[in-house]
């Protein structure tokens, strides 16, 4: 369940916790999002923050999971996995989701991500849908005029506009076949979920064990039963 130096955003809360819940998700997939955005809603507020009666004992993972039947999936996963790369890494940010760019991006795209279904994207090329990806992390996670923050949420640009760095790491060259810079971080993701057995999306696990009693539509009771059977009651 140890995250490569370059993927360390995937995790919020505690890295030393306890626990580990890991979410298999797809950007194009509406159960992910559904999954995604009830984890928001309804178990952070359980895990983190000060006075959550789990905190410190449960460490989510996100974990990107494209499925090939949809068509510009792996475009939105090159994005995430940018601004994953374009962090913080610093475990006390990474571990807030509020200051979390690769968590507040993630939960912007499942929001978004209609935009990027099959139907509206047929015509589109892979690098007009690219040039519409960096936009949406400029507006997400940016602090242009438009999304003024309090505090950073990416790291040292060394100068290079954020647009401009996400661009960097998810274009492709006119020439060959090796795909864009963060096809090596895709590539772990892929391999992971396979080799541990996930087909499909959301799938989550627990512990390193496939959990299948977890569902895209648990409300904050069910999580919190969820938690009691898994941790004990609190």
């Amino acid at each position: 369940m140890a995250l490569p130096p370059s993927l360390r955003a995937l995790s919020i809360g505690a890295r030393d916790a306890p626990n580990t819940l890991e979410i298999f998700i797809d950007y194009l997939c509406p159960f992910s999002a559904k999954q995604v955005k009830g984890v928001n809603e309804f178990l952070l507020p359980l895990v983190q923050g000060q006075g959550s009666p789990y905190r410190g004992l449960v460490r989510i993972v996100l974990r990107p999971y494209p499925q090939p039947w949809h068509s510009s999936s792996t475009l939105l996963h090159e994005s995430a996995l940018a601004v994953a790369k374009l962090s913080i890494d610093d475990p006390n940010v990474t571990a807030e989701p509020s200051r979390n760019a690769f968590w507040v991006y993630s939960l912007e795209l499942m929001k978004q991500q209609e935009r990027f279904f099959d139907g509206p994207s047929r015509g589109k090329a892979p690098d007009q849908i690219r040039g519409e990806l960096a936009t949406l992390v400029i507006d997400t996670i940016g602090e242009g005029p438009k999304k003024q923050k309090e505090q950073a949420l990416v790291g040292e640009l060394h100068g290079t506009p954020l647009g401009q760095s996400v661009k960097n790491l998810i274009r492709v060259e006119k020439e060959g076949n090796v795909g864009s810079a963060v096809v090596p971080d895709l590539k772990y993701c892929v391999k992971y979920g396979r080799q541990n057995g996930v087909h499909v999306t959301p799938t989550c696990s627990w512990n390193g064990l496939l959990e299948g009693s977890i569902s895209s539509s648990f409300t904050e009771n069910e999580w919190k039963a969820f938690l009691e059977k898994q941790i004990g009651s609190k």
